[in-house]
């Protein structure tokens, strides 16, 4: 039997008897904005190509689909695309069927028992794939990475994670811990979980595990799959940022973005950059962003999942900064609301704002990057205006001076040109942030 077949068959019992996510079948999947926006495959093709893709006959496979509850926000987040799960679990497979039957997701869904190494055999190309708590699991995670980048279309991109070994570095104590006294082997049981908690419950509060992992976790009480998933889970492995990008060149593949990019910035680490070592702030500004990752892993561990975009190397496409763009550029460029505000939630709360002064909270309906934003409800007719088709800067400049027509100072008409400034300068911050995205015409 190979090194692979012999982790799946340690690994699977465990899921068989306890897929995950360990969701009940009636149960919402979520369809919140934050959840989707994961999941749409939109959002990285814009980070790698500038272009706003539709979805639609789009084939996306998610490789580990566990109980099918990742599979059917996937469809969710794709209107028309086609979604193939594959799972090493029968068991998991099944539920996963029987959820998107149940929801009555509208996508066509298919799902498969086969290992991530074994892809090749299905005979399918995917446009983008989602690899989601997976490949930690796998003897070798380079093997599973190969795997699909043999089926992955040239400009497709694959969204991959491994657990972090400096966050999880207490979780990871408890399971040699464990190990070492006999457990994790075999199909997981209530027993194993309950002499779990009964041990972690009797360590006294001052040693480094009880206080840094249990005692900040109360949930780890109740929560049996949040107990397994730390404590119990066999086959895991965690990794470093560096490591993780020797497997994607060692896979062939290109790291393109982390998922949650935003949160991954190294200068966000220091106070004052202009107050570093010169030799050190020197060498951080010539580093390339993948780089700069492997040093922020290092100091701000605080992601448990190194979750990241990569693809075939050599098809990114570039584009000149924001702030560099010429006017003409700006006003052809073509600009998107972000696909998951384009909902009937999201219509409401512009209209409820577009006729009072005040702020509109988007961080209450879709919090991007974790921290609070609000827009002044000015801009809430150029917003409402994106919701059926993209527009041309130039097109919303022209709706802006519609409704304000007047130099609020001179009470004169509003020149195009300050029409123009108001609405590039608002939609600078807004797409810097995401909730818009904005195409460059290429004709220009």
């Amino acid at each position: 039997m190979s090194q692979t077949s012999d982790q799946w068959e340690y690994v699977r019992p465990q899921f068989d008897a306890l897929p995950y996510p360990n969701v009940p079948l009636e149960q919402p999947f979520g369809n919140h904005p934050n959840y989707l926006s994961v999941h749409s495959c939109v959002i990285p093709y814009y980070l790698r190509y500038h272009q706003v893709i539709n979805t639609q006959d789009k084939w996306i496979l998610d490789a580990g689909c566990g109980s099918g509850v990742k599979a059917a926000a996937l469809a969710m987040a794709n209107p028309g695309a086609r979604v193939v799960g594959i799972d090493i679990s029968p068991k998991s497979v099944e539920l996963a069927k029987q959820r998107i039957e149940y929801h009555g997701i509208q996508n066509p869904v298919e799902f498969h028992c086969l290992a991530v190494e074994e892809l090749p055999s299905l005979g399918y190309s995917f446009d983008y794939i989602n690899c989601d708590e997976t490949l930690y699991l796998l003897a070798d995670p380079v093997d599973g990475l190969e795997a699909m980048r043999a089926v992955l279309k040239p400009d497709g991109i694959i969204r991959a994670n491994m657990h972090s070994a400096f966050q999880r570095a207490d979780c990871y104590r408890v399971q040699a811990f464990l190990t070492q006294l006999g457990y994790l082997r075999g199909a997981l049981t209530q027993e194993e979980i309950a002499l779990t908690r009964q041990t972690m419950r009797n360590l006294q509060d001052w040693t480094v595990t009880k206080r840094e992992i249990w005692q900040p976790n109360p949930e780890l009480e109740t929560d049996e799959e949040k107990l397994f998933a730390n404590f119990l889970l066999r086959g895991d492995k965690g990794t470093t940022m560096q490591a993780f990008s020797t497997m994607l060149q060692q896979a062939g593949l290109e790291f393109v973005s982390m998922v949650d990019w935003r949160t991954w910035n190294l200068e966000m680490l220091f106070k004052d950059l202009t107050d570093l070592p010169l030799a050190i702030a020197l060498t951080m500004a010539e580093m390339s962003l993948e780089k700069q990752l492997h040093l922020f892993d290092l100091l701000h561990p605080v992601h448990r999942l190194l979750d990241l975009y990569c693809g075939h190397p050599g098809q990114a496409q570039a584009r000149l900064p924001l702030i560099e763009w010429s006017d003409q550029q700006w006003k052809t460029a073509r600009v998107h609301l972000h696909p998951q505000l384009k909902t009937s939630a999201f219509k409401k709360l512009l209209r409820s704002h577009a006729n009072r002064p005040g702020m509109i909270p988007l961080d209450q309906y879709f919090q991007i990057d974790g921290r609070p934003f609000k827009l002044d409800s000015a801009y809430a007719g150029c917003l409402y205006a994106l919701l059926e088709t993209p527009k041309t800067v130039n097109e919303l400049a022209q709706r802006w001076l519609q409704v304000n027509p007047l130099d609020p100072i001179t009470l004169q008409p509003a020149p195009p040109s300050q029409g123009f400034a108001t609405v590039r300068n608002f939609l600078a911050n807004l797409e810097q942030v995401g909730y818009v995205l904005i195409e460059l015409n290429s004709d220009i």
